[in-house]
C-alpha cells in the first residue's frame, strides 16, 4: 500500500519517466505538450502539483527558469502565499533579463503585470512604482510595448501615482498612453481579444479616476470607453450579456462623473440608461449604483 507521503515523493520520478518517453517526439510537439500540461494543471486548480510539475520540467531542461518561476508565482498566488508569489515573479523577471531566449520576454511582461496587480491589491503603491517604471522602460527598449501586459503596467503606474499624490500630469500621461496603446492594438489586429482588453483597461482607468476624484479625466475616459463599446457592438455574434454589463458599467461611471461636475440633468439622463440594463439589478450593479445619488 502506498502512503500519501510516498505518492508525493514518487510524483517527480514518475513524471521524469513520462518526460523521457516524450523525447521521442519533435521539439515543437514536446513544447506544445508541456504547455498544455502546465495550462491544464493550472485550470484544474491543482496548484501544489503545478509547483512540482514546473520544478520537474526545469530539472529536465524542458522549460526555462523564467517560465518556471512565472508559473510558480501563479501557483503560490492562488495558494494565497503572496510573499512567495512576489518572490517568484521577481525571479522570473530577473531570469528573463539574463536570458538570450527572446521567448522569455513574454514571461517578463506577464510576471511584471501580475506582480504590479499583487502590490496594488496590497496597497503597496510605492512598491508598484519602484518595480513597474523600470519594467515599462525595459519592455519599451525590447520592443514589447504593444501587449496587454505592458498596457496594464501603465494603468497600475497611473493608479499608484494617483494614490501617492504624484504629479497630476504624470498620472494623466500614464493613463493617456495606455488608452492610446489599446486603440493602436485594435486598429492593428481588430481581434475580439484586443477589444475586450481595451474595454477592461478603459473602464478600470475611469474607475480609478473617479476614486481619485479626477472627474474631468473620468468623463474623458468613459467617453473613449463608450466609443469603443459602440464599435465592438457592431461586430458579429457579440455576447449580449457581456454588452449589457459593459453598458451598465459605462453609464453608471459616466453618471457619477457628470454629477460630480455639476451636470445633474445629463447625469440623471445617463442614470436612466443604466437602470434599463439588466446589469443594474445584479449585485455588482447595485453596489456601483450606491455611489450615485439621484436628485430628489
Amino acid at each position: 500500500m502506498t502512503t500519501k507521503s510516498e505518492t508525493v515523493f514518487l510524483f517527480p520520478i514518475v513524471f521524469l519517466l513520462l518526460l523521457s518517453s516524450c523525447k521521442k517526439t519533435g521539439v515543437g510537439e514536446e513544447m506544445a505538450y508541456f504547455d498544455r500540461l502546465i495550462d491544464n494543471t493550472y485550470k484544474q486548480k491543482d496548484y501544489n502539483r503545478l509547483v512540482m510539475l514546473t520544478d520537474s520540467l526545469l530539472m529536465t531542461g524542458d522549460i526555462s527558469d523564467a517560465k518556471a518561476c512565472f508559473w510558480q508565482g501563479c501557483a503560490y498566488d492562488r495558494l494565497k502565499q503572496k510573499d512567495k508569489a512576489n518572490e517568484y515573479w521577481t525571479l522570473a523577471m530577473k531570469h528573463a533579463e539574463e536570458s538570450d531566449n527572446t521567448v522569455d520576454g513574454e514571461y517578463y511582461e506577464k510576471s511584471a503585470s501580475r506582480l504590479a496587480n499583487l502590490l496594488c491589491l496590497e496597497r503597496d503603491f510605492q512598491g508598484v512604482l519602484k518595480m513597474a517604471m523600470p519594467a515599462v522602460k525595459y519592455l519599451e527598449e525590447h520592443k514589447r510595448d504593444t501587449t496587454s501586459d505592458y498596457i496594464n503596467l501603465l494603468i497600475y503606474i497611473g493608479l499608484s501615482q494617483v494614490s501617492t499624490g504624484a504629479n497630476e500630469e504624470d498620472t494623466e500621461n500614464a493613463f493617456f498612453i495606455a488608452c492610446q496603446k489599446h486603440k493602436e492594438n485594435i486598429s492593428r489586429t481588430h481581434t475580439d481579444e484586443a477589444y475586450k482588453d481595451a474595454i477592461a483597461g478603459l473602464i478600470n482607468i475611469a474607475y480609478y479616476c473617479i476614486q481619485a476624484e479626477k472627474y474631468k479625466a473620468a468623463l474623458y475616459y468613459t467617453g473613449s470607453f463608450g466609443e469603443l463599446l459602440g464599435e465592438y457592438q457592431q461586430r458579429p455574434d457579440v455576447d449580449e450579456t457581456y454588452i449589457d454589463k459593459q453598458i451598465g458599467r459605462y453609464t453608471i461611471y459616466k453618471a457619477q462623473a457628470l454629477q460630480k461636475l455639476g451636470r445633474t440633468k445629463d447625469a440623471a439622463d445617463t442614470y436612466k440608461v443604466f437602470l434599463d440594463t439588466k446589469f443594474s439589478q445584479t449585485s455588482e450593479g447595485l453596489a456601483l449604483a450606491q455611489n450615485y445619488q439621484p436628485e430628489r
